[in-house]
């Protein structure tokens, strides 16, 4: 497969793009015009391509030559998550590629509603060929985690290294896996995105803030967040949750790592309330020679809470995975 200019942008894309153009040509604080700003700049970098008959939308920068590092982000979340992180990876000379799940950010929905962890890891298989690249360093967040190691598992000669931030080995609970699913569609899809599309994001950050983090984010950085919660399809996220709560997934993840012979490191929240410190240490023994890094004073979102320590991390960790 190869990539084509002529891939058209999704909708939701160029209406979103269109919309920060027209605030940006209005009257605005010099703090809101700063930030929307930042926004445009991403925006710009936009690149999309077919993959598996989806068209997904991706960020491409640093040298066409660096060794490929692809960033795959979490669960109702976006590529833009990682946008702290493109940059200095860039620099450093590697080729980051941030791209969109499919039903997630600005890539567009799958008819089939195939939201599966083996049908993300069958696409990002699909856009490595699509963008015609050597094997590749990968990096990912919570839900992206599970499509990173499946990823790796099964497609043995594509990962030259694994980072997983925010994951952990979970033991299937029959009781858990029947209510949390609905109690995370009622929370996101009933809740936090009716009321991020009446432009009160400042709920979805107290929500987040209260239960998921242990630092505070600028308002670009939590406007940028609360962004997927407009742009994801609310059935990729409903689907997604129930897939993660099956056991044959939870199963999984064990069997996966230990058959991975790459570099491997976990990094984790000391703070995490949804994948553990303690879930982490046991999944990382079962990696053959994995390496585990506990944050002090984060949480679930270390993307946005300590970007710097990340990026020190993956540079460090990087450089002897080569």
């Amino acid at each position: 497969m190869s990539v084509t200019s002529r891939v058209t942008p999704t909708a939701k894309y160029t209406t979103y793009k269109a919309e920060v153009e027209a605030k940006l040509a209005g009257k605005l604080s010099a703090s809101e015009r700063k930030r929307l700003q930042g926004e445009l700049r991403l925006l710009e970098r936009a690149r999309f391509v077919d993959v598996r008959g989806v068209t997904h939308h991706y960020m491409d920068v640093g040298p066409a030559d660096g060794e490929p590092l692809i960033l795959v982000h979490g669960w109702d979340c976006s590529s833009y998550w990682w946008h702290h992180i493109v940059d200095p990876l860039a620099q450093a000379g590697y080729r980051v590629i941030a791209y969109d799940l499919k039903g997630h950010g600005f890539s567009d929905s799958d008819p089939a509603r195939d939201y599966t962890v083996a049908g993300f890891s069958a696409d990002l298989k699909a856009l490595t060929e699509a963008l015609d690249l050597p094997p590749q360093h990968v990096a990912a967040f919570s839900l992206g985690a599970f499509v990173a190691l499946h990823y790796a598992a099964h497609y043995p000669n594509q990962a030259r290294s694994l980072a997983f931030f925010n994951f952990a080995l979970f033991q299937y609970n029959k009781v858990a896996s029947a209510l949390i699913p609905a109690m995370l569609d009622t929370v996101f899809n009933r809740i936090l995105r009716p009321i991020e599309r009446r432009g009160l994001w400042w709920i979805p950050y107290i929500y987040a803030l209260a239960v998921l983090s242990k630092n505070t984010a600028p308002v670009s950085d939590v406007k940028l967040a609360t962004l997927s919660l407009r742009c994801c399809d609310p059935e990729a996220v409903r689907v997604s949750a129930r897939e993660l709560s099956r056991r044959e997934v939870l199963e999984a993840v064990g069997e996966q790592i230990a058959r991975v012979r790459r570099p491997i490191l976990l990094v984790a929240g000391a703070g995490d309330p949804i994948m553990r410190p303690s879930g982490g240490r046991k999944l990382i023994q079962l990696a053959p020679g994995g390496q585990y890094l506990e944050v002090p004073r984060c949480g679930h979102l270390i993307l946005f809470e300590l970007p710097e320590q990340v990026i020190q991390i993956m540079r460090l960790f990087l450089r002897g995975a080569r």
